[in-house]
């Protein structure tokens, strides 16, 4: 069984578009969106995007206007989100320890690979960096290097208003993802 039922209630749920398509920023890569073929295409790449691509995308634009604005201040762990405690393991097998396996020894490692998206530096950790995912969706990995008393170890944060966008099974899949991208 694919995607094909939960793509068309997607694509339901978006109703009548003002526009025969549109442009959507997603990491390092624009989509456009077109409503008509009730497709979806990479920009950069001129393929169509993967399925687990389109559902995110379509949710996010589904309830995109649910915030007119990041405030920018403010982060909230996978934990916090509705049911995130109990799929916590799973979110840091897909999300965190992938990470954590790259860039655990340098921590520092990860901004050369960040600068390839829209990010920023933060000061905190051993090395931390907030990347956006969608135009109203940070996510901060934070990286602490190992000392004699800890082992290394990592946090994915997400931009508090990202939960009144995506719910916690797509949050997960963009921990996912930006594991597999950085």
């Amino acid at each position: 069984m694919g995607y094909e039922a939960a793509l068309k209630k997607a694509w339901d749920a978006l109703g009548e578009p003002a526009a025969k398509s549109c442009y959507l920023k997603f990491f390092d890569d624009e989509y456009r969106i077109d409503y008509g073929e009730r497709n979806i295409i990479s920009a950069r790449r001129e393929t169509p995007a993967r399925d687990y691509y389109k559902l995110l995308l379509l949710h996010y634009l589904a309830n995109e206007n649910r915030v007119p604005e990041i405030s920018g201040g403010g982060w909230i762990s996978f934990k916090e989100l509705e049911g995130g405690e109990v799929y916590f393991p799973a979110f840091r097998k897909r999300a965190i320890e992938p990470i954590l396996k790259k860039y655990g020894d340098r921590p520092a490692d990860i901004f050369s690979r960040a600068m390839y998206f829209d990010s920023k530096k933060m000061d905190t950790g051993s090395a931390g960096v907030s990347i956006k995912a969608f135009p109203k969706v940070n996510i901060a990995v934070i990286l602490w290097a190992k000392d004699d008393e800890f082992s290394a170890d990592c946090s994915i944060l997400f931009n508090k208003e990202a939960k009144e966008i995506l719910p916690t099974e797509d949050l997960s899949v963009l921990g996912g993802i930006l594991a597999s991208l950085i």
